[in-house]
C-alpha cells in the first residue's frame, strides 16, 4: 500500500519517527504521543496540510469542471522558469508570465507546475479567451 506524507524540509529525516505527536496533537490522537499522520495520496496529503493552514471560518467546497478535448493549453515547464521560481521573490517575474499569457490570449488554458509539488500542474484558466467555456 503506498502512502504519503508532507512536512516541513527540515523534519525530513524525523519524518516517520511519530516525534511531531509529542508536541502537538492530532485529530485522531492527542499530543505527548508519537504519530505519523499519513494518506493515501499525494493529493490528499496536499489538502491535509492545507486545511491546518486555514481559517476554519472559510467554508470550503470542490467543483469539478470539464474542459474539452479540442481546447487549447499552454505548457510552462520546469526547465522553463528561473532557479528561483518557488522562491516568494519569484512573484513578479511569474506574474509577468500570467499576465503576459493572459493579455495575449493564445490560448484559453495556461498549464504551470505546482510550487508545493513540482512534477503535477496545475491549470490557469482565461475566462476572456473565446474557447473558454464552463
Amino acid at each position: 500500500m503506498k502512502i504519503w506524507r508532507i512536512c516541513k524540509e527540515k523534519h525530513q529525516k524525523t519524518a516517520f519517527s511519530g516525534e511531531g505527536g509529542l508536541y502537538v496533537g492530532g485529530r485522531w490522537t492527542p499530543k505527548g504521543n508519537l504519530a505519523v499522520y499519513t494518506s493515501e495520496s499525494l493529493a490528499l496529503a496536499t489538502l491535509e496540510v492545507f486545511v491546518h493552514t486555514e481559517s476554519n471560518a472559510i467554508p470550503l467546497i470542490s467543483i469539478r469542471a470539464f474542459l474539452t478535448e479540442d481546447i487549447t493549453v499552454e505548457e510552462i515547464k520546469v526547465d522553463d522558469l528561473p532557479s528561483t521560481w518557488q522562491e516568494e521573490s519569484a512573484y513578479p517575474s511569474l506574474q509577468v508570465i500570467g499576465e503576459d499569457w493572459l493579455r495575449s490570449k493564445r490560448t484559453a488554458v495556461l498549464k504551470v507546475p505546482s510550487v508545493i509539488i513540482p512534477f503535477e500542474y496545475n491549470y490557469i484558466l482565461n475566462p476572456k479567451h473565446p474557447e473558454f467555456k464552463i
